[in-house]
């Protein structure tokens, strides 16, 4: 039989002096692993969360927690949460319920730098673990399942198995209570814990073992992944920007890495792909930002729900200037047809630019002036009703530009330039 408590020691000493928030649902891992580490003299608070979904069940949970920490001496944290009220609105139950529990944690870890949150998944969830991700078809992170300890939070009961923990309860007269939906084949889990691994394990004896032999395999493979692809994400992260090439080197799996640390999902992969091969301009949905083809590089730039319109101005002056800015122009009043107004500019768009005979798109005039392709959006045109005099910062149509002979000058000025 295993030496429960040498495990734990040997394991796990080097935070006997932090203080380890263990979450605790009232199952036979969770509350052995809150008792042991009590008894080992380790610091820790239990913690437990109460989701409301199975009725009195749920709160005889929270009130068998609460009893069972008054008993050994440790502190008890309970959070209460109403899971109900956000499924009226759609969503996936145990994602949901996942989200409130870890951001809890993160809450808690982010507190204090000697805070530890300990969770008590074993060896067979990381078997069931490895099962339910090789069938969502998840590449190596996901093959390398749960880690022993990443970012301050840990599972002391990884390496030993249920059958062990549930011995060990038994041995030290520890209760517990049962969740009766873990006798549900409806979740896939359970599904895998009940029928199909028993199943297998009948056929192929030493299956548990392999399993854990190639999680082990994934997660050193994971972890040198990590590490390579770090620096990469830092200096985009940092800079906003990365080098179009330096993605091109990259495996699959290293992309599939980058997209990972950039908060971004695996199923990006092949839209970043694209976007590495895809002419200048174009661009994907970065999260809260769109990621740009700028040539050589792809640059991050905020997504603007609606780009605002600059304040611009209109007066009567009685000549021209000697110096001209890109801030304002002069025009012809008596060749102006209607009202003056500024606006974005759209695909259609032409001007008849001075020195230039004919006319031109207003897309064209972006495109020679090689703006980057998020302030291509920010292009304002100055229009009367029947022609635009003004790409604004680019270029000056000659159709109703004042000249030294004109009799009635207005000077349009614009507040904020668009471009810079």
């Amino acid at each position: 039989m295993l030496d429960f408590n040498a495990h734990i020691i040997n394991e796990w000493n080097h935070l006997r002096t932090k203080q380890i928030f263990v979450s605790c649902s009232a199952g036979v891992d969770s509350t052995v692993l809150a008792v042991s580490l009590k008894r080992l003299g380790f610091h820790i608070t239990v913690i437990h969360m109460n989701y409301q979904l199975r009725g009195i069940d749920s709160d005889l949970d929270a009130l068998f927690v609460k009893a069972f920490c008054r008993k050994e001496g440790i502190t008890c944290l309970q959070k209460t949460v109403d899971l109900q009220s956000q499924l009226k609105n759609g969503g996936n139950l145990q994602e949901i319920a996942r989200n409130e529990r870890y951001n809890w944690f993160q809450h808690i870890i982010q507190s204090d730098s000697n805070n530890f949150v300990a969770l008590g998944h074993h060896q067979d969830d990381q078997i069931e673990t490895f099962f339910l991700n090789l069938g969502r078809k998840a590449g190596i992170m996901g093959l390398a399942c749960m880690m022993k300890e990443h970012n301050r939070i840990i599972r002391p009961l990884l390496e030993i198995s249920r059958a062990e923990i549930i011995d060990y309860a038994k041995s030290n007269g520890i209760e517990w209570r049962e969740d009766q939906s873990n006798a549900s084949n409806k979740y896939r889990r359970n599904l895998l814990r009940n029928v199909i691994i028993p199943e297998i394990k009948t056929d192929v004896p030493g299956i548990n073992q392999s399993v854990l032999k190639l999680i082990e395999t994934f997660q050193t493979t994971q972890t040198e992944l990590s590490n390579k692809i770090a620096p990469l994400t830092v200096d985009f992260s940092k800079h906003g920007s990365i080098e179009i090439s330096q993605l091109k080197t990259c495996s699959d799996s290293e992309l599939i890495e980058f997209l990972r640390q950039s908060n971004q999902p695996a199923s990006s992969l092949e839209d970043l792909k694209k976007l590495c091969n895809a002419q200048k301009g174009k661009k994907l949905r970065w999260g809260d930002h769109w990621l740009f083809n700028e040539g050589n590089h792809l640059i991050k730039h905020p997504v603007s729900v609606k780009t605002a319109v600059p304040e611009f101005s209109i007066k009567t002056v009685s000549t021209l200037p000697t110096v001209f800015n890109k801030k304002c122009i002069y025009l012809d009043a008596e060749k102006i047809e209607g009202e003056l107004n500024l606006r974005m500019w759209k695909k259609a768009d032409r001007i008849h630019p001075i020195g230039m005979i004919g006319s031109k798109l207003v897309s064209d005039v972006i495109s020679d002036a090689k703006l980057h392709a998020s302030q291509k959006a920010s292009v304002m045109v100055l229009h009367d009703r029947a022609n635009i005099h003004w790409v604004s910062g680019l270029v000056i149509g000659r159709k109703a530009i004042a000249n030294t002979k004109t009799g009635n000058i207005l000077q349009v000025t614009i507040s904020e330039a668009p471009l810079k």
